[in-house]
């Protein structure tokens, strides 16, 4: 199986280091990490190949396959460090239960790469590869998956902001009310130990105190950050009891986070559910702007002038994205192609929202439907890249496959009714 992703715009977020006092506690250099939700386009493909069957609970070995547009393979050499590892893959089951966080070590053959991890449940499992491409110098991911023997359980939406894992309790709490889609809110993560007291003893894991990936519940979009502020410097260091962090969900509905820190020597990972509002729902709050800006080198992060509302029926979402469309096509006939990225990735979210509103879909065509819905994403992607460029033939070329795959959608889903 082998896909792309034209972007991760799941989080926008910025985490602000909070740590303890053997921590640094400067705020102004960023280096390499903060908000990976923009992530460039995809220029990587990527493929995996189980060495066996696959059952739930069972050991597994895997080959990963990592290929340039053209077929050339990717190999150590084509990519850059980003927080120790060349290569960081984020692996979730369809319930968003069993994440791992792996990096796989060269194979036998040129872009080629294996690791092992145990499945917990059964289904698809979605892999992403973290990945900084020397050629680009901007932070992507090349996605794929396998899929593990049996009947995989449903995304049980379950908002939490308290879990214990390991003996150590975590909490999530979110400034300002709950997460509202567009609008950014400050959440902090609060430590305590074994013994009910606030935990500050959190170690350095891969070059940060903390690792933050979060998935939407269609899996379709992803995000993955670390701290802001100057990186920890010895093995010696330590954080806690709270971490702070800058969040802005680009999309509303249910999200599954993993906390990922040391404790130890050891990860641990701490889920939470989080229901973000809708744009414009009684529980937002004034967006206020915010300064935070994307890491040097993880590409440009576009800012949106207003949040995309979400319409309640499938033909009011159909007709919003195709006022959306009808813009991009005036940009290119006007020269605007500056403008072409918002309107494309406001009509991406429009239809990334069909999904969750129609009732009525079989299972063959669910996933028919989320496929066309990650192509567009594709395109999204494409339409900001050659926008930006001010490439107006690519531009125009693009749209022409963004217009045809959203007619298809659209084949899929009238008649169909509204949740």
């Amino acid at each position: 199986m082998t896909f792309r992703l034209s972007t991760a715009s799941l989080i926008a977020l910025a985490l602000l280091a909070a740590a303890g006092a053997n921590a640094p506690s400067s705020a102004a250099e960023s280096h390499d990490h903060g908000a990976h939700g923009a992530a460039a386009p995809s220029t990587i493909g990527a493929s995996i190949a189980p060495a066996g069957g696959l059952k739930i609970g069972e050991p597994a070995t895997f080959t990963l396959s990592l290929a340039a547009e053209d077929g050339k393979p990717i190999t150590l050499a084509d990519l850059k460090v980003a927080h120790t590892e060349k290569v960081h893959l984020l692996i979730v089951d369809p319930s968003l239960t069993d994440y791992h966080h792996a990096h796989p070590k060269p194979g036998a053959a040129p872009g080629a790469y294996t690791f092992a991890i145990t499945p917990g449940k059964a289904g698809e499992y979605k892999v992403f590869a973290d990945l900084l491409p020397v050629a680009t110098d901007k932070q992507e991911y090349a996605a794929t998956g396998f899929a593990v023997v049996g009947t995989p359980a449903p995304v049980e939406k379950i908002a939490n902001r308290k879990t214990t894992v390991a003996g150590h309790g975590f909490e999530w709490a979110f400034e300002g009310g709950p997460p509202v889609a567009g609008q950014p809110r400050k959440a902090r993560l609060t430590v305590t130990g074994p013994d009910g007291k606030p935990f500050a003893g959190l170690e350095p894991i891969m070059g940060a105190f903390a690792h933050l990936v979060g998935f939407s519940a269609d899996r379709a979009e992803i995000a993955h950050i670390h701290p802001l502020g100057q990186e920890p410097r010895s093995a010696a260091e330590r954080a806690g009891p709270t971490l702070e962090f800058q969040t802005q969900f680009a999309a509303a509905g249910y999200h599954k986070l993993f906390a990922q820190v040391q404790i130890g020597g050891k990860s641990v990972f701490a889920p939470f559910g989080v229901e973000v509002a809708p744009a414009g729902s009684a529980t937002a709050a004034p967006a206020k702007p915010t300064s935070a800006a994307p890491a040097a080198g993880h590409g440009q992060q576009h800012g949106r002038d207003e949040p995309v509302a979400i319409p309640a029926t499938i033909a009011e979402i159909l007709a919003a994205a195709d006022r959306r469309v009808a813009a991009i096509d005036r940009a290119i006939a006007g020269g605007g192609l500056a403008k072409v990225h918002a309107e494309a990735f406001a009509a991406r979210d429009l239809l990334a929202a069909l999904p969750q509103k129609v009732a009525g879909l079989n299972p063959e065509e669910a996933k028919a439907l989320d496929a066309a819905i990650g192509r567009v994403r594709q395109q999204a992607g494409l339409l900001d890249k050659f926008g930006d460029a001010g490439d107006a033939a690519q531009t125009r070329a693009v749209l022409a496959r963004f217009k045809k795959e959203i007619a298809g959608i659209r084949q899929q889903v009238e008649g169909k009714p509204s949740r």
